[in-house]
């Protein structure tokens, strides 16, 4: 009973998110369509967030990722590893983005 409960959860979580997406591309697909109709659609589509910004922050986490994993070999405890490899990785994100921020001026 235990696994079908979690199975149901799961699907309904997915489903959530799913139609959660699916909502938010559609009615912005018909904006878009509106304002392409009335020529308030502006030629230039730049998007605010940049694919070096994006990229920045990946190299970010993911180096922060990869400093967490070599807090295993160091005898603390696991709430005390948990904490520190949660923290490394955001903090090395948020450099990614600062130096995102910085690069655009």
């Amino acid at each position: 009973m235990d696994k079908f409960a979690e199975t149901l959860g799961g699907l309904i979580f997915v489903g959530g998110a799913v139609l959660i997406v699916y909502f938010i591309a559609h009615y912005t697909y018909l904006i878009k369509k509106m304002l392409a109709e009335k020529d308030m659609l502006s030629n230039r589509t730049e998007s605010r967030l940049n694919k070096l910004d994006v990229a920045y922050v990946v190299i970010g986490v993911g180096v922060g990722l990869l400093l967490a994993s070599g807090l295993g070999s160091f005898d603390l405890g696991e709430d005390s590893t948990e904490l520190l490899s949660w923290g490394i990785v955001l903090i090395s994100g948020a450099l990614g983005l600062i130096i995102a921020s910085k690069q655009k001026k």
